[in-house]
């Protein structure tokens, strides 16, 4: 199986390369809406001070499925003189906030949200950074927030052992989860402003272990960070950890596979950015090797500042090209939030950025830069309708109308946070979103976190990576979503953490569920064969799910029937 991806990935990488001199026209932008009131949404980011002191580079948030009913929920810290809110969506983009019902609202100095289901149980809990509560920064006040899946979250903060980043100061920005070591469960990343990174491996007991120390070759304690991810940047299955840090101290950790991580900053040409603060990623420029955007402040006269960074991949392993002058990015204003997201659905994805500082920032507009295809950008926020001069911080994408693109969510300091609806309308929905399902294994960690995916179609070949990192004190949507514009399907391969290989060649545009199946016929994943799996298996027929074709030809008839009826009865190993 890892022969056949790879030699699939060969051709993705060569169709890739024939295409970059292709002749490219810029596509249309998309068109958004403010629906931020209409949605039940609007409330504002509140503080005790109103001064430029640590709460005032806060503001953050994150989605996910709380309830497990298929749709994208909303959790929003409120500030220190408001309230945490988790907003429960309908199903249609409308929501309402449950956060005193599920016992989440909490007032405190609340920063950054990172979400994934840490202890395996089927249910997204929630790990918020924090400063301290409403009036007195103190160390110490991370909170977990442990998912009992019945309407509920418990504070496990104590048991868990990952209350405290800086033991002398409250520091706490950005976190994220992933599976570092590759043993099936969530370890969990934090960022420190005043050197309080910390890596916590997750002991698959409910309790996490600091193994900062031996895990990293660095210096934390001289790391000023706000945003941290995993992510697998050469293709080895093992995520490296993108660090974005103020003053010049964003890192590269390369990870070693044995449960270590070397920084390898200087050799991979990174860490040039003056004062990091977002972090994404994606292949902007469709060759089959990601790249790396860090936000990074730059003046209005462009004479202080660095400018946000593009780290472009050279297809040499770690080694990067910075780029963002030539593609247009670097010039950002004051950058925090950063999101990649194919926005327009033509198959390149787009850079959104929120802006804002004060005095002569204030005002700073957030950017959407539109991709050409080639890895080339135009800000087009005010032409797609997107007008937001806030105090930008964290920045979102979901699909919360389940309409097949993405929306944005803009989360401002001390502000209203804003909700920007895509309205792409007719054959510009062309696009396939996948979230994962991998509970029957126990290699692999919750919601595909690590799973690598290739869709090659008529017009696009791309590369996508589930990773679930921290943005800016903000985290996105647990799926990997894709445009293929008017192309009418895609073959879409899927390498799973643990390098297992699942080709599906025929996906029409539509949302799915893939589960990682320890038994070909288990589709309901509980370890047996019944009628419950028959019933399943129809159904995904019915509905031309990718895993409804078992084939694997691309079509669905009376093989796949005969296919799916021989794996149930050669029974599970």
């Amino acid at each position: 199986m890892h022969d056949v991806f790879e030699s699939r990935f060969v051709v993705f990488v060569s169709a890739t390369i024939l295409g970059i001199f292709s002749f490219q026209v810029r596509s249309a932008p998309p068109a958004v809406s403010d629906q931020t009131l209409a949605a039940g949404l609007g409330a504002s980011h509140a503080t005790v001070s109103i001064g430029p002191d640590m709460e005032f580079m806060a503001g953050g948030g994150a989605v996910g499925d709380f309830d497990n009913d298929g749709d994208q929920d909303f959790f929003f810290l409120g500030g220190s003189a408001s309230v945490d809110r988790l907003y429960i969506n309908d199903g249609a983009g409308n929501f309402v906030d449950m956060g005193a019902a599920w016992g989440i609202d909490r007032t405190h100095q609340g920063t950054g949200v990172a979400v994934g289901d840490y202890d395996n149980d089927g249910d997204l809990d929630v790990f918020v950074t924090s400063l301290g509560p409403p009036d007195n920064r103190q160390p110490g006040a991370n909170i977990l927030w442990s998912n009992t899946g019945n309407g509920t979250f418990i504070d496990v903060t104590a048991q868990a052992g990952v209350s405290t980043t800086n033991p002398k100061t409250a520091d706490a920005y950005g976190a994220a989860f992933g599976d570092y070591d590759l043993d099936g469960d969530l370890d969990l990343a934090v960022a420190g402003w005043f050197g309080g990174g910390k890596i916590f491996q997750n002991n698959n007991d409910g309790t996490f272990t600091d193994v900062t120390l031996t895990a990293i070759d660095a210096d934390m304690t001289k790391i000023r960070s706000f945003a941290p991810r995993f992510v697998d940047m050469n293709g080895d299955r093992y995520p490296e950890l993108l660090w974005v840090a103020d003053f010049y101290t964003s890192r590269y950790f390369v990870n070693n596979a044995d449960g270590t991580f070397t920084d390898q900053t200087l050799s991979s040409g990174t860490g040039l950015d003056s004062n990091g603060m977002g972090n994404t990623f994606g292949d902007y420029n469709n060759d089959g090797v990601f790249d790396w955007y860090v936000s990074s402040r730059i003046t209005h006269d462009g004479t202080n500042g660095s400018g946000n960074m593009l780290y472009m991949g050279t297809g040499v392993d770690h080694v990067f090209v910075e780029s963002s002058v030539a593609t247009g990015t670097n010039a950002g204003y004051w950058g925090w939030g950063v999101v990649s997201v194919d926005m327009n659905h033509d198959g390149a994805l787009d850079i959104l950025e929120t802006n804002g500082f004060n005095g002569a920032f204030s005002n700073d507009p957030s950017m959407l830069f539109l991709n050409d295809g080639t890895g080339n950008f135009t800000d087009v926020a005010a032409e797609c309708g997107m007008v937001d001069n806030g105090q930008g911080r964290g920045l979102i994408n979901a699909d919360f109308d389940r309409d097949g693109d993405q929306d944005i969510i803009v989360l401002n300091n001390r502000q209203p946070m804003v909700y920007y609806r895509n309205d792409l309308l007719g054959s510009d929905t062309n696009s396939i979103t996948l979230v994962f399902d991998t509970s029957a294994m126990d290699d692999l960690a919750p919601n595909g976190f690590g799973t690598r995916v290739l869709i090659d179609s008529a017009s696009h070949t791309q590369i996508r990576y589930l990773d679930g990192g921290t943005s800016y004190l903000a985290q996105s949507e647990l799926s990997v979503h894709v445009g293929i514009g008017n192309d009418p399907q895609a073959q879409v391969a899927i390498q799973w953490a643990n390098g297992d290989v699942d080709v599906f060649p025929a996906v029409l545009p539509g949302n799915y569920t893939i589960s990682a199946l320890a038994c070909p016929a288990d589709l309901t994943l509980d370890g047996a064969l019944n009628l419950f799996d028959i019933s399943a298996f129809l159904t995904l027929f019915a509905d031309g799910h990718p895993q409804g074709d078992i084939t694997g030809e691309g079509l669905y008839n009376f093989f796949d029937i005969s296919a799916f009826l021989q794996a149930y009865a050669s029974g599970c190993p």
